[in-house]
């Protein structure tokens, strides 16, 4: 491996080092993903993510960032690896080949950052936003006892939920009873009887 690298042009050896660092960049970050060592706040950047996901969600790196490690390396590595077979194996002009691999490493950047979009999408179609529940209907699951939280069965925007739940005036309700929801206050719905 040495002789190889050795034997390379000064401009070849940069684009197989830039490679190299991009790859070793990328594949540092998908272990931490994956082990878990890396939090969603972890890259700052301009975030292209939309976002739209519930807070009780773990999100993967939470979408993915232009200007971030992540980004620079899928860049670096792309540059690089495009750059080197173009001007190693093509023989290429050296500005055709920083061309080439700077519009191969924007590319990469730029389908990774659609394919995380599409995953925040995909991630955040299940979730309901709760805190839109006031006036949702739906009906006693679990009795509700008497200055106690029980379990309710909820219509938010055509879905079903099942929710803790305490009447508003800490009253009894039994299971079966309609509700309608008054408001939400820290994951719980504080219902009354439904008319």
């Amino acid at each position: 491996m040495e002789s190889w690298f050795a034997s390379l042009s000064g401009t070849d050896r940069f684009f197989v080092i830039c490679a190299f660092v991009g790859a070793l960049g990328v594949l540092l970050r998908l272990i931490s993903q994956v082990l878990g060592f890396a939090g969603g706040d972890s890259d700052a950047g301009v975030d292209l993510g939309d976002g739209a996901a519930d807070a009780d969600v773990h999100h993967l790196g939470d979408g993915f960032k232009i200007i971030s490690i992540h980004g620079l390396a899928a860049f670096f590595m792309m540059f690089g690896l495009v750059g080197f077979a173009m001007n190693k194996e093509n023989h290429a002009p050296l500005i055709v080949s920083i061309i080439s691999g700077v519009i191969a490493g924007a590319a990469s950047v730029w389908i990774i950052t659609k394919l995380f979009q599409m995953a925040n999408k995909l991630q955040s179609v299940g979730n309901l936003d709760i805190s839109k529940a006031s006036g949702c209907r739906g009906v006693v699951y679990m009795q509700i006892p008497k200055g106690a939280s029980g379990r309710v069965m909820l219509n938010i925007n055509g879905r079903q939920r099942e929710m803790d739940a305490v009447h508003v005036s800490n009253e009894e309700m039994a299971t079966g009873t309609p509700v309608v929801v008054v408001r939400i206050e820290e994951n719980m719905a504080v219902v009354d009887f439904s008319h």
